[in-house]
């Protein structure tokens, strides 16, 4: 028991008050220890055993937690929380059936959450109902319109259903109208538009500036049946046709560029179009020609091509083909890398390993002959002495480039392997076998940068659990300057197609119009919440000492980055190591962006600014 507690527990309300405390602080394995006495002194009480349950949960420990939600829910079955953070448990490890029906118990009892349906919704789309899904989804729209992401899940959804055959839906519509009963997504949409007239037109509009074209169209043509002459809903429909027009002279452009001149970074560009007409059997027949075309690239980078190979049961075939390729290019580096990348989106992670295991081996051998002079002794594998955590567009790539050239710092295979992020699923030997086996005895350091961890939920938590002695790296950008370098970036790289303006007005009205409700962890709020810098650091500092932070800005690294690395150096405990030259990495040229615009995202940041300020005691004058 903590010696911080001024009391001994004794009855079972005791120890559940200390192990509520002990959950405050985070001290989680004595806030399990103290729920459990309290479970033996008072075995029947559900609450202990939800608690408990919702503790393991923030410890991840999955297949626990859903025993004691179970046996929450068996002695009080009527607390909707517990069903619903056991269908949340059971999606963590796609037991979908299971999610789903907890999530339809939750919903039972509770029926206006939107986060029941919203939830509900994706785990029927992993199981391919997609009437269900949509419907669940419609269900989200009626209760909490703004939802972050949920036009662009109805968009994928509607999509699945209906494979861009749009006349389809909108002769299921005219069935429902005539056949009530039959046909379940149209008869909730006619029952939601009693209440809301114009439903369907701001389904629409929401869905177009979600870029999901179909979807939009179908509520368009939805809503002139109800509004035969509403002109305003014509023109909002012609804009949308337009715009699929434009994608659709896009694809015609970019085939007739592969005609005159067949390359790798063509048929990849022409994979982009596709998928964004979500066209994704045609995407991934233009994507496995990039690959063939050039298959000794780094192409496990490139995350929307596997996830087109997934989304098209694809992923064996590809892997097939980097297996062959290896085999005759047995010395061809990025071959482990690519092996690697496809046996790990098939979740056979053992076999993942080696692939990995090796690449380092090799690069290791390369760089630094010394350390792999002896037989190599994987048990020597530490994981990261130092890891550069973020921002993304704040000078990362610049950073690490720089350190992985001081002669005492090994680097892993990746920059950026988002373990603690996006796949914290693959096991910690996985992200192990990216390091060099270094001795305690040889005075080396390693370390990675993922700038996904700084805004990712529980990636603090995850990396203090098992690295809780890690030195943390963060260069921190002027939150305005970040967002128009990332929207430029993702530009350049195919994966947005939305204007400027477009896309940061989506975000702002997003962030503004319930600030009290914004939960700046969400991804689909994309560009804008991840520079609230202070709503992360706060998570961050609760776990880890504020000694083992280096906090940088990014504008002084720009302007003297030798002085920079000085500091970062001495932060490591390694001596001075000037380069010859301080290249800039990954940097974007883009024309400056219209004054209005600027000002209103300087106006939003403010207050955040200031914020983090006072929360760091630093200044940082991005005024």
């Amino acid at each position: 028991m903590s010696s911080s507690t001024n009391f001994n527990p004794n009855t079972p309300e005791e120890y559940a008050k200390l192990a509520t405390i002990y959950a405050k602080q985070k001290k989680w394995e004595l806030a399990i220890e103290n729920y459990r006495q309290a479970i033996i002194l008072k075995p029947n009480f559900s609450w202990y055993y939800y608690h408990l349950a919702q503790v393991l949960h923030q410890q991840e420990s999955w297949n626990e937690a859903i025993k004691y939600y179970y046996r929450a829910i068996e002695l009080n079955h009527n607390f909707s929380w517990s069903h619903y953070n056991l269908g949340d448990a059971l999606s963590k490890l796609q037991r979908w059936e299971d999610a789903v029906n907890a999530y339809k118990n939750a919903i039972k009892i509770e029926r206006i959450f939107p986060w029941s349906y919203y939830n509900l919704g994706n785990a029927l789309v992993e199981l391919q109902k997609w009437d269900e899904a949509i419907y669940n989804y419609i269900y989200v729209v009626k209760l909490q319109p703004g939802a972050p992401g949920i036009y662009s899940k109805l968009g994928d959804a509607l999509e699945q259903k209906y494979n861009s055959d749009i006349d389809a839906a909108i002769q299921d519509y005219h069935q429902a109208i005539q056949h009530q009963g039959q046909h379940l997504i149209y008869d909730k949409l006619l029952e939601f538009l009693q209440d809301n007239p114009n439903l369907f037109v701001e389904i629409a509009n929401n869905l177009a500036k979600a870029d999901k074209n179909n979807g939009a169209i179908i509520f368009y043509k939805i809503a002139l049946e109800v509004n035969q002459d509403d002109l305003e809903i014509c023109h909002k429909l012609q804009q949308v046709l337009d715009k699929k027009y434009q994608l659709s002279q896009e694809i015609l452009e970019l085939r007739k560029k592969i005609e005159l001149n067949p390359n790798s970074k063509s048929y990849y560009n022409l994979g982009i179009a596709l998928t964004r007409q979500q066209k994704w059997d045609e995407a991934v027949v233009a994507y496995r020609q990039a690959i063939e075309i050039n298959p000794d690239l780094s192409w496990w980078f490139y995350y929307n091509i596997w996830e087109a190979f997934a989304r098209e049961d694809q992923l064996s075939e590809i892997l097939t083909f980097f297996q062959k390729f290896h085999k005759s290019n047995p010395d061809s580096y990025w071959s482990y890398l690519n092996i690697g990348e496809a046996l790990t989106r098939l979740n056979k992670i053992e076999e993942a390993i080696p692939y990995y295991q090796t690449t380092c081996y090799q690069q290791t051998q390369k760089l630094y002959p010394e350390l792999v002079s002896q037989p190599w002794n994987l048990e020597e594998v530490q994981g990261p002495n130092f890891i550069i955590i973020g921002v993304h567009k704040g000078g990362t790539t610049s950073l690490y480039s720089y350190l992985t050239q001081h002669p005492q710092i090994v680097p892993p295979i990746k920059k950026e392997m988002d373990f603690w992020s996006w796949k914290f699923n693959e096991s910690i030997n996985w992200y192990l076998a990216h390091f060099p086996a270094i001795s305690e005895k040889k005075n080396f350091l390693t370390g990675e940068a993922s700038p996904s961890y700084f805004d990712y939920p529980n990636a603090a938590r995850r990396i203090f659990q098992v690295f809780p002695k890690v030195k943390l790296i963060i260069l921190l950008r002027n939150p305005v300057d970040r967002a128009i370098s990332q929207y430029y970036q993702w530009l350049r790289l195919n994966w947005e197609n939305r204007s400027f303006e477009e896309a940061i007005q989506l975000d702002l009205e997003q962030l503004t119009k319930a600030p009290e409700k914004v939960n700046y962890w969400m991804k689909e709020l994309n560009y804008l919440a991840r520079g609230v810098y202070v709503e992360f650091f706060q998570e961050w500092m609760s776990l880890f000492p504020r000694e083992q932070f280096l906090i940088l800005k990014s504008e002084d690294f720009y302007a003297h980055p030798e002085v920079t690395m000085g500091k970062v150096l001495k932060f490591l405990d390694l001596p001075e190591y000037q380069l010859s030259e301080y290249k800039n990495y990954n940097i974007g040229n883009y024309s400056p962006i219209d004054s209005s615009i600027r000002r209103s995202l300087n106006d939003y940041f403010q207050i955040h600014n200031q914020r983090l300020e006072e929360y760091l005691g630093m200044k940082f004058h991005w005024d």
